[in-house]
């Protein structure tokens, strides 16, 4: 839905709560504790009381909207501009456009961006995917090439459809660029069926040695990897001109939220219901879970 339509559909608390009661339990009751199927009226109009063990359960309870200090309403909001901003949105913001302080926009932004994580979890990409490595963040004095103390590193990848078009992208954050990282990225984010290209580096031929079925490509004077260069870029600028900075402990978390946007560009119509339905079947992130170690 656009903006006018969800301003229309979610005017009071009222709303939100019977839009996520028809979510949660669609497909029928069953008790958090003893699984039991049949339920009574409970304390407020969006509990549920099983009839079996007496455990009154709220649609927030057990969700990511557990125990949320601001009102629904405002939580849909933030919610809905989050996802559905093509470029996202800072905590600044974010707390600016509905109405609360930074911290919790922030602290409610990073429980969307874990939900978002989780929900790419197992994803693959098929077909025939390009794949390379990226420093993220600004220069450094005497800091060339793989040079990253001080940087975080990247590994991205993209579908080639049989089209032309770009399909899906991954991003997932390294610790080094020793083989076994890379190996570990690879065998998560790309499916074995995939046809995997990378440029003449190093430890792309160790994963070609290991993996088999890699082509190595001459990324000098090739234009072959001109479109996951320019996706490298565009998450780049994201990060820079959105967010102005991301510490290494956060880039999973905000390369989930562009990742999660940008693979399901083409159902705008429904990422937000999509992302209400990931928040109410994955379990509470609280602070602990979500700070910075």
């Amino acid at each position: 839905m656009n903006g006018i339509a969800f301003g229309k559909k979610f005017t009071t608390n009222e709303d939100c709560f019977h839009y996520l009661m028809e979510i949660k339990w669609k497909e029928g009751y069953k008790c958090y504790k003893c699984e039991h199927d049949q339920y009574g009226k409970g304390r407020m109009y969006y509990y549920r009381r099983c009839k079996k063990c007496g455990y009154d359960e709220s649609v927030l309870a057990h969700t990511v909207f557990h125990d949320m200090k601001v009102p629904v309403l405002k939580a849909f909001h933030m919610v809905f501009r989050i996802v559905t901003k093509k470029k996202g949105i800072s905590s600044v913001e974010l707390a600016s456009e509905v109405g609360v302080e930074q911290k919790t926009a922030w602290l409610f932004k990073r429980k969307i961006q874990q939900t978002m994580l989780q929900s790419e979890g197992g994803f693959q990409l098929q077909h025939k995917v390009v794949c390379d490595e990226t420093l993220v963040g600004g220069g450094r004095k005497g800091s060339y090439g793989r040079t990253h103390k001080q940087k975080s590193i990247a590994f991205v990848a993209i579908e080639k459809l049989s089209d032309g078009r770009t399909g899906n992208i991954a991003i997932e954050p390294l610790e080094n660029f020793k083989l076994e990282n890379m190996l570990a990225a690879v065998k998560k984010n790309v499916s074995t069926q995939a046809l995997l290209y990378a440029d003449d580096y190093t430890t792309n031929r160790g994963i070609k040695k290991r993996r088999g079925d890699m082509e190595i490509v001459m990324s000098r004077g090739s234009d072959f990897f001109e479109e996951i260069h320019k996706q490298i870029m565009m998450f780049k600028i994201w990060l820079s001109g959105i967010h102005h900075k991301c510490s290494k402990q956060n880039l999973k978390a905000y390369a989930a939220e562009y990742q999660f946007r940008f693979n399901r560009r083409n159902q705008r119509e429904w990422i937000f219901h999509n992302l209400l339905r990931c928040v109410l079947a994955f379990k509470p992130c609280p602070y602990s879970m979500v700070k910075i170690k």
